[in-house]
């Protein structure tokens, strides 16, 4: 390609904010967050990344093809395929196939949707559906291979650009506008239990590769964490486990994370109070012990919870209040609003209630109700609806007085003696 940038650099150099991405969430398998499985930088070798009792082989390798040898996958291929999945409809299921506008996936990537972002962005999509990882359970010492992408479909529409001398030619500009989940993929992504979330646009708006790929891992470790008792890596040991090129002396790896240039902060600031779904991601640095190196000490704060209009007006919070519960149990409860699972929406799409207008009322019901109590109301209006019991308005409307009545339900308080 003519004049091209190298890629993990060209998408974190500059992402001008000129769009503004609204908070997003998206949901991936948990292994992605508990181990270093995307690099901080190019690796054009396989990596070997241990996880529980799993060990992942991550590039250097093709099942059907001996003489390929895509690259490991970085922050790059990471960010490709978490700004994928936010394009998946998260209340209905359209299979494997992921449908989207190309300018859209440029803003949601990089903030931007200039020429070499879109260029550089489908570089790295065609290394995705080369790369492979292999997943070997070490103790039954069983494999299985997956890609993430199997195919792509691009349209091509004539060069419109007045200024550009190919615009005279029978070329045509090429944009993405699909993309197919392998099988494999895809199966993972409906494991509800070994799945995590993530926050797409705290992510994409980390400016250094390496911060990016210890932030996609190292919350988890620090999540059960304090400030009085934090989690401790040496620098060394980190930038080994993201595959970072590790500067030969203790000086220069402090650089490395307190040293500011004039685009970006220093890594160590870009990564302190960093929201992650659990609280705010907090870092500090620290000589270890035997003075030979420093350490990254990380830590989880609390956050308090953010008062949500849709949630502060709803009647449920009034119910609930109303019933006579403490304002506490409700603050607690509400901290932790929670995606409805793919067994509610089947759940929901069976008893033929209409849950995507109403979402964020039943989101609201399953904190309050908790999970188990909420399940078995939807639950028994898919019965309802299978065995023929016909609502006197509608099934929405009858689920929702029944869950109405359930949060509003007076508790039961301790006989006085």
């Amino acid at each position: 390609m003519e004049n091209r940038a190298d890629s993990l650099e060209v998408l974190n150099e500059t992402c001008l904010p000129a769009v503004v991405v609204k908070p997003n969430v998206v949901r991936a398998p948990k292994d992605y967050f508990l181990g270093p499985v995307f690099a901080a930088s190019r690796h054009a070798g396989r990596r070997e990344i241990t996880i529980g009792d799993k060990l992942y082989i991550v590039g250097g390798f093709h099942p059907l093809r001996t003489d390929l040898f895509p690259p490991a996958l970085d922050v790059r291929h990471a960010r490709a395929i978490f700004t994928l999945l936010s394009f998946r409809e998260p209340y209905g299921d359209n299979g494997r196939e992921i449908r989207f506008a190309f300018n859209d996936f440029c803003r949601r990537y990089a903030n931007s949707q200039g020429g070499r972002y879109m260029r550089a962005i489908k570089d790295i999509v065609g290394e995705l559906m080369d790369s492979y990882i292999q997943v070997t359970d070490l103790n039954t010492k069983l494999a299985h291979t997956y890609r993430l992408i199997d195919e792509v479909a691009i349209r091509g529409q004539a060069i419109s650009r007045r200024d550009s001398k190919t615009a005279k030619d029978k070329q045509t500009e090429m944009k993405l506008n699909l993309i197919v989940l392998s099988k494999e993929f895809y199966n993972l992504l409906g494991r509800i239990a070994e799945l995590q979330d993530l926050k797409l646009d705290v992510f994409t708006g980390i400016r250094s590769p390496l911060a990016q790929a210890i932030y996609l891992y190292i919350p988890s470790r620090s999540v059960h964490h304090t400030e009085d008792s934090p989690f401790e890596i040496s620098l060394t040991k980190l930038l080994e486990q993201v595959s970072f090129r590790v500067p030969e002396f203790k000086s220069k790896r402090l650089e490395l994370f307190t040293k500011h240039s004039e685009e970006n902060r220093a890594i160590i600031q870009q990564l302190d109070g960093l929201e992650t779904l659990k609280g705010r991601f907090r870092v500090r640095l620290a000589e270890t012990a035997d003075g030979s190196d420093w350490k990254l000490l990380t830590w989880v704060e609390a956050m308090p919870a953010k008062r949500d209009p849709s949630v502060s007006n709803s009647k449920l919070v009034t119910a609930y209040l109303e019933s006579g519960r403490p304002r506490e149990l409700l603050d607690q409860a509400l901290s932790q609003i929670q995606p409805l699972s793919d067994y509610e929406i089947d759940l929901l799409k069976e008893a033929k209630v209409e849950f995507s207008k109403n979402r964020r009322f039943f989101e609201i019901a399953k904190a309050l109700l908790r999970e188990a109590r909420f399940d078995g109301l939807v639950a028994e209006a898919k019965g309802d609806e299978m065995e023929g019991r016909k609502a006197r308005k509608n099934p929405t409307a009858r689920l929702i007085h029944r869950i109405m009545e359930a949060v509003g339900a007076p508790t039961r308080l301790p006989k006085a003696k």
